[in-house]
C-alpha cells in the first residue's frame, strides 16, 4: 500500500511536469544542467553565474547527464529532467514520514500521514509545477531530526550539513538540532557531530574549490543573499503587509533578525523545560515554530520558505488535534502564495517586461499575509500554553476503526511514558 501511494503520487507529479513553471527559472535550470553535464563539477561556478550551493550541482550534473544522453536540451522534455529531482525527494520525504509514524502507531495510520504529505497541493505545486528544489533540503532536515531523535547525532549532523549545502535557509533549524544533540549526547557527542558535519561540507566542496573552501562557500551564500536586499521578496508575511520589494534598511534588517533570534531563544527554552513532559513531538513542534518564524519575521524572505513547515505539520497531524487546523491553513496560504506569485511572474515574462511584478497592496497579498499573521499568533499562543503546562499537547491519535484505536491507544500510552 505504501508503494501504491508513492507511485500514484509520483504519477500525478509526472502528469504535471509539462506545465511550465516560471519560464525564466526553467531557462536558468536548463543552462545549469547543461553546463554541469558538459563540463563537470570543477569548473561549473567559473562558467556560469549560480547562487545555488554546491550539493545541487551534483544533481545538476547527474540529471543533466541523463538529459544529455537522451537529447532533452532545447526541447520541452527538459522539464521532465528538471522536475524529476524535487519529485523524487518529495516522495522520499513521504517515506520518511511513513517510517516514523509506523514506529509510533501502525502502518494503516502511517499511510494517512503519507497521503497528507505526498498529495498535499502546495507540495505538489512547488515541485511538479514550478519545479523548485525546496523538497531536497526539506528531506535532509526531516531525516536530520529523525536521526537526532534516534540518538545518532553524527549522522544527524551529516544530513543537516547536506541540507545547508542544498539551501542556506536550512540554517533556521541549526539552533534546534545543535541543542537537541547536546541535550541527548552531551558535549562530547556535540563535538563529534560538529566534526562530522564539517567533514561532510569539506568533502562536498573539494571538487569545486580545494584552495580555500570556506571562502568559496561563504561567497556563494552571500552572493545569493545580497541580491535580494528587500523586506519581502514575494513572501506573504508580516513585511508584506507594508509592501513587497521594499528596500531593506539596516533598521528593518536588524529588527527582523532580532525578532527571529528572540523566537529561537523561546523555542529552545520551551524544549528545555517541557521535553521530559511532552516528548519527541515537542521537537517537531519546535521545528515548526522555527520554520514558520523564519518565514514570517526576518527580511529578504522568498515565497517558498514556508515549504518545510508542511512536513512538520504532517508529522504531528495524527497526534495533536490543535495542529490539524494549522496544516489546513498553512497548506492553503503556501499554495496561494506560490501559485499567485508564479501567475504574475509568468504574466510579466509573457508581456516581455525585463522586471518582475510588485504586488504591494494587492488584496490577495494582504488577505493571505493577514491569515499567516493570525496563524503565527495562534502558534505563539500554543507555545505559551505549553510553557504553562496546559493540556493541549496531549496526544490524540487519529481514529480509524476499533482495532486500530486500541493499538493507537497502546502506542499513545507508550509515548507518554517515554
Amino acid at each position: 500500500m505504501i508503494v501504491a501511494l508513492i507511485v500514484l503520487s509520483f504519477i500525478i507529479r509526472w502528469l504535471l511536469f509539462p506545465i511550465s513553471g516560471y519560464k525564466n527559472d526553467m531557462v536558468t535550470f536548463e543552462a545549469w544542467f547543461r553546463t554541469a553535464a558538459d563540463n563537470g563539477l570543477r569548473s561549473f561556478y567559473d562558467l556560469t553565474q549560480c547562487d545555488y550551493p554546491p550539493l545541487n550541482v551534483y544533481l545538476f550534473w547527474g540529471f543533466g547527464s541523463i538529459a544529455k544522453a537522451f537529447s532533452l536540451f532545447g526541447t520541452p522534455l527538459i522539464n521532465y529532467a528538471v522536475k524529476l529531482v524535487p519529485a523524487i525527494f518529495d516522495v522520499a520525504t513521504g517515506f520518511l514520514i511513513f517510517v516514523f509514524i509506523r514506529s509510533k502507531l501502525n502502518s494503516k495510520i502511517a499511510l494517512v500521514a503519507v497521503a497528507l504529505y505526498v498529495f498535499n497541493p502546495a507540495v505538489i505545486f512547488n515541485s511538479a509545477v514550478w519545479g523548485q528544489f525546496d523538497a531536497i533540503y526539506s528531506f535532509f532536515l526531516v531525516l536530520s531530526l529523525m536521526l537526532a531523535l534516534a540518538s545518532k547525532p553524527e549522522l544527524s549532523a551529516v544530513t543537516y550539513a547536506a541540507s545547508v549545502l542544498t539551501k542556506p535557509q536550512a540554517v533556521a533549524l541549526l539552533p534546534l538540532i545543535a541543542y537537541f544533540i547536546l541535550r541527548k549526547g552531551g558535549w562530547r557527542r556535540l563535538v563529534t557531530s560538529l566534526v562530522a558535519g564539517a567533514v561532510t561540507v569539506f568533502v562536498v566542496i573539494v571538487p569545486f574549490e580545494w584552495s580555500n573552501p570556506v571562502t568559496f562557500l561563504a561567497n556563494n551564500y552571500l552572493f545569493g543573499y545580497g541580491r535580494y536586499a528587500f523586506t519581502s521578496v514575494n513572501a506573504f508575511n508580516i513585511w508584506a503587509l507594508g509592501g513587497l520589494w521594499v528596500s531593506d534598511t539596516s533598521a528593518t534588517f536588524l529588527l527582523g533578525w532580532a525578532m527571529f533570534g528572540a523566537l529561537i531563544a523561546i523555542a529552545l527554552y520551551l524544549l528545555h523545560k517541557r521535553f521530559a513532559a511532552s516528548g519527541e513531538l515537542l521537537v517537531f513542534f519546535s521545528a515548526l515554530v522555527l520554520f514558520f518564524g523564519f518565514f514570517m519575521l526576518p527580511t529578504r524572505i522568498h515565497e517558498r520558505y514556508l515549504f518545510p513547515a508542511i512536513s512538520m505539520l504532517t508529522l504531528m497531524f495524527l497526534f495533536l488535534k490543535k495542529i490539524r487546523p494549522l496544516y489546513v491553513v498553512l497548506t492553503a496560504t503556501l499554495f496561494a502564495n506560490i501559485s499567485y506569485v508564479l501567475y504574475w511572474l509568468n504574466f510579466y515574462a509573457d508581456m516581455g517586461y525585463t522586471y518582475g511584478p510588485n504586488l504591494t497592496g494587492d488584496p490577495v497579498v494582504l488577505a493571505v499575509s493577514l491569515i499567516n499573521l493570525i496563524a503565527f499568533l495562534y502558534v505563539l499562543k500554543l507555545m505559551w500554553d505549553e510553557l504553562k503546562g496546559r493540556s493541549w499537547f496531549r496526544t490524540s491519535p487519529l481514529k480509524m476503526d476499533g482495532s486500530i484505536n486500541a493499538e493507537a491507544k497502546e502506542n499513545e500510552n507508550q509515548i507518554r511514558s517515554h
